[in-house]
């Protein structure tokens, strides 16, 4: 077994497990890790003056800028979602429209004003290039955790059949939901009583202060990322409607009256969708790994 950490990547923590005898391919996969995260950081961090998107943000006066063929392709990426989300996803937090893709690596901006915030996106799309190195790699049992938000299970662990994870409010312990993760990956969203106020609603321009939290189970991790998001700050229609697009999410709802706390899990492999309401007057997130024996 390897655990690998990296204090601060992408505005949080990263842990990751891989299990394999072979010690110098685990240590040569962490490398190769390491370094993607690195790259994906210089790219995708608006809050490093040297990344290239905190190059485009302070360029959108021109008529036309140069980005790199893999940023066309995570715009493009971008795009698709912000358009079957019925615009709820939009890294302008404004108007993805005013943002023109031409091709050959050129894009430009119809309002000067626009900026990309990549925050909702880029820990689902690091995922995707983890799970890619994982698998050239031929690991077929790892767990990787993403600040507690986003975690992907590869395989199972090596004292049971899955990754078993539970969601818990710290300060009942009670446990919102439990999962239990096989090639597929958890994605959270909410408020808690310390961070409230983060997700912010691109139609409206509203703040989402609901005691709240969303999950999303899926076997796309970039799908994870992004609906756990939508799925905090969409309404009941809207949810329908980006079921339409989504075809394989289906759920149910379920509503007790005077709660105060309200988790939302959809299980986008299986189809099932499952909406709880919880009472608890003070709450945070938190994801906690099953290490003992199955």
């Amino acid at each position: 077994m390897f655990h690998g950490f990296i204090p601060h990547v992408m505005g949080t923590r990263l842990d990751i497990l891989m299990i394999h005898s072979n010690l110098p391919l685990l240590n040569m996969l962490w490398a190769h890790i390491t370094d993607e995260l690195e790259r994906l950081d210089k790219m995708l961090n608006r809050f490093d003056a040297t990344s290239e998107v905190s190059k485009l943000n302070s360029h959108t006066q021109q008529d036309s800028v140069s980005v790199s063929a893999e940023l066309e392709d995570i715009l493009r990426s971008c795009q698709y979602y912000y358009e079957k989300t019925l615009h709820l996803f939009d890294i302008t937090l404004n108007d993805f429209s005013q943002i023109q893709i031409h091709g050959n690596h050129h894009i430009s901006f119809s309002n000067f004003s626009v900026t990309l915030d990549f925050g909702g996106f880029a820990k689902g799309y690091a995922l995707k290039k983890i799970q890619e190195i994982l698998l050239r790699g031929n690991i077929e049992n790892a767990f990787v955790d993403f600040g507690n938000s986003s975690i992907m299970g590869i395989g199972h662990h090596p004292y049971g059949d899955c990754w078993k994870v539970s969601l818990q409010n710290p300060y009942t312990q009670q446990t919102l939901d439990e999962f239990c993760l096989t090639d597929n990956t958890l994605s959270t969203s909410g408020n808690t009583e310390q961070y409230t106020g983060h997700i912010i609603n691109p139609l409206t321009g509203i703040y989402n202060e609901q005691k709240k939290v969303t999950s999303i189970l899926s076997d796309n991790p970039l799908d994870a990322e992004i609906l756990s998001t939508v799925w905090m700050i969409a309404d009941d229609q809207q949810r329908e409607q980006i079921n339409e697009n989504f075809k394989h999410i289906k759920y149910e709802k379920q509503n007790r009256k005077r709660s105060r706390f309200e988790s939302q899990t959809i299980h986008q492999k299986s189809g099932i969708y499952r909406r709880r309401n919880c009472t608890a007057g003070k709450h945070t997130l938190a994801v906690f790994l099953h290490t003992r024996k199955t």
